[in-house]
């Protein structure tokens, strides 16, 4: 008896050892990043100045605080093409050890899932370290006199009663973000002309400050701080927000600009029913890669699990430091952020457009910029 009770303590002794053991081999394994000495690399497809940029350089020496090893981080912003070419550099330069990350934003995004040929790579190729959701604001000058309208039937008439020419919209490219803003104008029977080639929101914001443009958009939180001044002077005027969407698709008011209506409700009062149909799947499919992925910071695939996870959990420290500062509030705004595998079923959702409003959506680029999209990537 005595020697069956012996056995049975050495053998719940060896289990709890070796239990230890796997959890004590679990714990080193995460300690084990370390990126002493590393510099990190951190590519911006875009301008200085521009959103994506001003994202990059708030978090970047706060990572160097948080990451294992203090590593120096170095902020490369390499421009062009929409956020083709900087995505496409890292794509084809990126190690798969944490030391280069990849900012990405709407445009980029866009580009990829309309399937321009400029884009060689795969977005499913990234894994976000953290997303991070925006609110897009679309806004007019004031001397257009849409706010003087009382209703929003009334505001959108007024801004359709202007030709083409006297709406001048400046953007990207016409497969970037800026086609999400388009299509809704198109949607509410508004027609603008359109200046493509432009770097950033940076310059479009410019040249509607010197009257070339009288139709602006940029995400919610830059309109509301770097366009403080236009607005206090009355020469920006809100017409709509692009809103946020819940877990069951819902399109609800955006909590940065509670006050001002989004797409879908002036779309209700403009046609007296609620939307629906191919034109409305594939603003609300742009909608859905512009809103809940504006902005992200990404590894490559490929990238051990330890160094994703040492990544992420960093990332959850700076989120909480920067956002009990005024530039993180700023920067981050009142949206939930995202730093788990869950980015990844986000992103995948908010790249996939139905076949329908994929058919809908080529005809239109076609019809006004002569460009071929026949290669959207679709989804049932």
């Amino acid at each position: 008896m005595n020697n069956a009770r012996n056995l049975c303590r050495k053998l719940a002794l060896a289990a709890s050892a070796a239990v230890l053991g796997l959890v004590t081999l679990a714990s080193t394994d995460a300690m084990a990043v370390d990126f002493s000495d590393k510099q990190i690399t951190i590519i911006v497809p875009f301008s200085e100045g521009g959103g994506t940029d001003s994202y990059s350089r708030l978090m970047a020496p706060l990572f160097e605080k948080h990451l294992p090893g203090h590593p120096t981080i170095l902020v490369l912003n390499k421009p062009g093409g929409g956020g083709l070419t900087g995505a496409n550099y890292y794509a084809d330069h990126a190690e798969k050890d944490g030391t280069t990350v990849l900012a990405l934003s709407t445009s980029s995004q866009s580009n990829w899932m309309l399937g321009d040929p400029r884009a060689q790579f795969d977005l499913k190729d990234f894994i976000p370290i953290i997303l991070s959701p925006r609110g897009i604001t679309l806004y007019t000058r004031g001397n257009l006199g849409i706010q003087d309208e009382k209703t929003l039937k009334g505001k959108i008439k007024k801004l359709g009663s202007y030709s083409p020419e006297e709406l001048n919209f400046g953007g990207k490219t016409p497969t970037s973000g800026d086609l999400a803003l388009r299509v809704a104008l198109s949607l509410l029977g508004v027609e603008v002309n359109s200046v493509w080639g432009l770097g950033g929101n940076g310059p479009m914001a410019l040249g509607f400050e010197r009257g070339e443009f009288t139709v602006n958009y940029d995400n919610t939180l830059s309109f509301l701080q770097s366009r403080k001044k236009m607005i206090e002077e009355g020469m920006a005027v809100p017409l709509f927000t692009f809103g946020v969407m819940d877990e069951n698709g819902k399109i609800e008011r955006d909590p940065g600009l509670p006050d001002v209506p989004t797409v879908p409700e002036y779309y209700k009062a403009v046609f007296g029913k609620e939307p629906s149909g191919a034109a409305y799947g594939a603003w609300k499919s742009l909608m859905g890669v512009s809103v809940p992925l504006s902005k992200s910071w990404n590894l490559m695939a490929g990238t051990p699990k330890d160094v994703v996870e040492a990544w992420r959990t960093a990332a959850k420290e700076v989120y909480a430091e920067v956002m009990k500062t005024p530039a993180g509030k700023e920067i981050f705004g009142p949206y939930k952020n995202i730093m788990s595998d869950a980015a990844i079923r986000i992103r995948d959702e908010g790249t996939t457009i139905s076949p329908e409003a994929a058919k809908w959506l080529a005809k239109y680029v076609k019809v006004r910029y002569d460009v071929n999209i026949d290669n959207i990537r679709t989804g049932s």
